[in-house]
């Protein structure tokens, strides 16, 4: 089989045990070699592949550690209301839908923000009934933990005045006790059944899409966690057409997959364990909720929201609850990736995690915490101890500065990303985008996490910036080891997986403020060119 062979580049093999060289060999979809040019040229056969670099750097593939990467599929689908600048221009864009549809026909979408709104009151369903009487409506804020319906909606879900809240839910109701349109958190679970699966060919292609643009932005790999948004059944939908589409050699992104929390038993009584399946779809264990968001103000806190006496925001399940999935997980070879934002719903899950940890060990697993993005002081030393990755996502930083000075205050608002801090208390991180509650771009994460700019580029809690070489460790070594693949990729090295991207300019060496100037220009995924800038 023809070889590829990179030459006359700078090899950053993210691996201290291996300098930097300016050749590499892929074959057979590994690293074959690693070199200097002389070397490398001279193992030259007439049907190999040779790409000049002209001095550009190579880097091991982004490895984006957090997607709901199916249900961004769906979103280049279905509606997008990340540019609505008000309740009546996001109704604008339902209307317009609408007039598409033939009646009764579910709109589904995402984006909205209250904060992009510059709005203090949560939507109305009655908005939504004028402009789509006869559809029913759903849609995400951007945070995907809040949705918006209307009244069609509510009334085909079977949602009136007398429906309770769900344990970890909130059906947000008016004076009379009547429901608004607003659900949150568990209570997103009494709609999601009622909202119909697209058709495979308009799957498909939101699949092929997304994973071009992956591609193009030098991504070879996601962790894919079980999402607010997504209904139960949808990871089981994904995971099926994700295994019809390797079996045809036409995946194209390798993945991880992080099930419901809820699907425990049944993945325990087929004898699935993490890790199980193929360089291209593996499982990684389950994910579980142990509190909401910040800008849903769900998020759970040890001490209450700004201005607000009693609202310690929401536990989506109780830590007993939690506690005792994780470590049945734990026991039986399963890990898990918890949700968590305010500082209780992180202390909650590294409680449930410290219950766990012998089990864990024993079974060489990876547990994982989502987000962490309030952490108490006293909790941050708990990520190392435990064996806890603090799976992060410094993208959604710029646009939470605001919400948290808010909501949170000063204080604890300086908590919010505690990057540094974490790592030098030991801790693995290991970087995503949570697209598509933020654009799958890793230079948004590297940006948020080197530069911790505000919205108008200002620098804000300069104290916990990392280094850009840490934040690229975190979007490569860092997610191979939080999914338990560090043994084949995140690294070039000879035996690995032959996952490369070239860069227009290094960002490790340019000065911070210009670190995301630099683009992709080739990807290499397999030891085969997925994408090449024109």
């Amino acid at each position: 089989m023809p070889r590829l062979l990179l030459v006359n580049g700078r090899i950053r093999t993210m691996d201290p045990a291996w300098p930097e060289q300016s050749a590499v060999v892929c074959e057979n979809g590994r690293i074959a070699f690693i070199g200097d040019d002389f070397t490398v040229r001279a193992m030259y056969r007439g049907d190999d592949e040779v790409i000049d670099l002209e001095g550009k750097s190579v880097f091991p593939a982004f490895h984006d550690a957090h997607t709901h990467f199916y249900h961004y599929a769906l979103t280049l689908r279905r509606l997008r209301l990340d540019d609505s600048h008000s309740e009546h221009s996001a109704c604008q864009s339902v209307k317009g839908t609408a007039e598409r549809l033939p009646a009764g026909e579910w709109i589904v979408g995402r984006g909205w923000s209250l904060s992009k709104w510059a709005a203090e009151d949560f939507p109305t369903k009655e908005s939504l009934d004028e402009a789509a009487p006869e559809h029913p409506v759903a849609l995400a804020a951007k945070d995907g933990h809040t949705w918006w319906v209307n009244s069609k909606a509510l009334a085909v879900a079977g949602i009136t005045k007398d429906t309770p809240n769900p344990n970890g839910g909130v059906i947000a109701r008016d004076a009379n006790g009547e429901p608004t349109g607003m659900l949150k958190e568990a209570a997103l679970e009494l709609i999601k059944g009622f909202i119909t699966s697209p058709p495979e060919k308009t799957v498909m292609g939101g699949l092929r899409d997304a994973t071009e643009q992956f591609h193009s932005l030098g991504i070879a790999r996601v962790d894919i966690v079980a999402g607010a948004m997504g209904r139960d059944a949808e990871m089981e939908e994904a995971f099926r057409l994700f295994q019809r589409l390797e079996k045809r050699g036409q995946l194209g992104m390798r993945m991880t997959v992080y099930f419901p929390g809820h699907d425990l038993d049944r993945l325990v009584s087929c004898g699935m364990r993490s890790g199980f399946g193929s360089d291209w779809l593996r499982f990684g264990g389950i994910k579980l909720y142990a509190d909401g968001s910040l800008g849903s103000r769900t998020a759970a806190m040890l001490e209450p929201y700004e201005g607000a006496k009693d609202d310690r925001g929401v536990e989506v399940i109780t830590p007993s609850d939690m506690a005792a999935i994780v470590k049945k997980a734990a026991e039986n070879g399963i890990a898990t990736a918890i949700h968590a934002i305010g500082d209780r719903g992180v202390r909650n899950a590294l409680d449930a995690f410290e219950g766990a940890k012998a089990a864990a060990d024993a079974n060489g697993l990876r547990q994982r915490l989502e987000h962490a993005q309030c952490v108490a002081p006293e909790d941050v030393s708990r990520f190392a101890s435990l064996g806890v990755v603090a799976s992060v996502q410094p993208c959604q930083l710029m646009g939470d500065i605001d919400n948290a000075e808010k909501l949170w205050g000063p204080e604890r608002a300086r908590r919010t990303y505690p990057l540094r801090s974490l790592l030098a208390a030991g801790a693995v991180l290991a970087m995503g985008t949570d697209v598509p509650i933020e654009p799958p771009d890793p230079r948004r994460s590297l940006k948020g996490a080197v530069l911790r700019p505000r919205e108008d580029g200002t620098p804000w809690n300069t104290e916990e910036c990392i280094s850009a070489w840490d934040a690229m460790l975190g979007y490569t070594r860092g997610a191979a080891w939080a999914a338990g693949v560090e043994d084949r990729a995140g690294s070039i090295v000879p035996g690995r997986l032959a996952d490369l991207m070239v860069f227009s300019e290094d960002p490790i060496d340019l000065p911070t403020s210009r670190m995301t100037d630099a683009t992709v220009v080739l990807t290499v995924v397999d030891g085969k060119v997925v994408y090449k800038k024109k």
